[in-house]
């Protein structure tokens, strides 16, 4: 089942509108749903109301910080940092962006009341809390709003939105259910009464052959991190991109336990990224970028992702799953073969000791 996420991007608004333009774009290309200040042609407290309903509606918040801090409301805050708060306050993912160099934005374009830099400042103090990004321009922005943002979709949990004509009543779902159950159960049967020996081409990659896993890694550099620290500018999150050589019995040997009970295609995503961060971090550091700081995610790229998933389809020793879940559930589900419990047995079964001949 398609889902589209809902983002919602908070900003000033005129000295930002180029800006808003780029992220709205890359959102659309992404299939997202973009939501904010556009929806909303007055800032009081009615208004208010109804932005806290779409934010909480949001699976993510985008908020981008310029020269201005923005019109204030009645409680002496400008309502994109309320925008902000109110999002923190709910727990929903962040992606914060500041511009890199403040002092380079046109004057037309920047606070010049002191008492609004000041809270300008303050505010930006805040967003550097969380892990940001800093851009230079809109297009820049638009950019890094899509690799941020197509990151943090892969890792997410949140529901999203799907089609009405999916949006079946608790009646006709557990039908549906036990319906689904049946016909899984048939086709076990099936498959049982009519087991056939699988011939796999000799030239498909398996057991001992190597395979290049293609790792990306963001960090920030100890550069960065420094001048962070000293309040220079925030640190800005960079991308690195390195590959692992690893078998597919040790691919086969991270995921098989995984799957004896099915899982779902995000579960083996977080299970390959948490190989490659042990892979990266422990045996293989000299692949990090050097002049790295603070490592922020390891993770496998989505090419990696769906060799991986396809190559042991192709050696059978994966099936699609089985097991009826409601519609509400989009995922994607994977089980083991008889070929592939084989191999797990083979791979990961503890043997016996070999017996030491007794001294005669």
């Amino acid at each position: 089942m398609d889902r589209r996420y809902q983002v919602f991007v908070s900003s000033t608004f005129t000295d930002l509108i180029e800006e808003r333009k780029q992220i709205i774009q890359a959102l659309l290309e992404l299939e997202c749903l973009p939501a904010g200040m556009e929806m909303f042609p007055a800032a009081d407290e009615d208004q208010w109301t109804l932005i806290k309903e779409v934010i909480a509606q949001s699976d993510f918040y985008v908020v981008v910080v310029g020269g201005r801090y923005g019109t204030v409301s009645e409680q002496g805050m400008s309502y994109t940092e309320r925008e902000y708060d109110y999002a923190v306050e709910l727990g929903i993912p962040v992606l914060g962006f500041i511009h890199a160099t403040p002092g380079d934005i046109p004057v037309k374009k920047s606070e010049r009341d002191a008492a609004a830099q000041q809270r300008l400042e303050e505010f930006r103090a805040k967003v550097r809390m969380k892990h940001v990004r800093t851009y230079t321009g809109a297009e820049d922005l638009g950019s890094k709003v899509s690799r941020a943002l197509n990151m943090a979709m892969r890792r997410t949990d949140a529901e999203g939105w799907v089609r009405g004509r999916y949006a079946m009543t608790p009646e006709v779902q557990t039908e549906v259910a036990q319906l689904r159950a049946q016909v899984a159960e048939l086709k076990q049967e099936a498959q049982s009464a009519n087991v056939a020996d699988v011939n796999i081409p000799d030239d498909v990659a398996s057991g001992e052959d190597l395979y290049q896993m293609e790792c990306l890694v963001a960090y920030y550099s100890a550069e960065a991190l420094h001048a962070q620290v000293n309040f220079l500018e925030p640190a800005e999150e960079l991308q690195h991109s390195t590959t692992v050589p690893v078998t597919w019995n040790q691919i086969m040997k991270e995921l098989a336990p995984r799957l004896l009970d099915e899982a779902s295609e995000r579960e083996l995503a977080k299970a390959l990224d948490a190989y490659s961060h042990r892979l990266l971090v422990g045996d293989h550091q000299e692949l990090l970028p050097p002049a790295r700081g603070e490592i922020v995610h390891v993770g496998i790229s989505t090419q990696t992702f769906d060799d991986i998933i396809m190559q042991l389809f192709a050696l059978n020793v994966t099936a699609h799953g089985t097991k009826s879940r409601g519609d509400a559930d989009g995922n994607k589900y994977w089980r083991l073969t008889k070929t592939g419990q084989d191999t797990l047995l083979r791979l990961r079964a503890i043997k016996k000791p070999v017996a030491t001949p007794p001294i005669p």
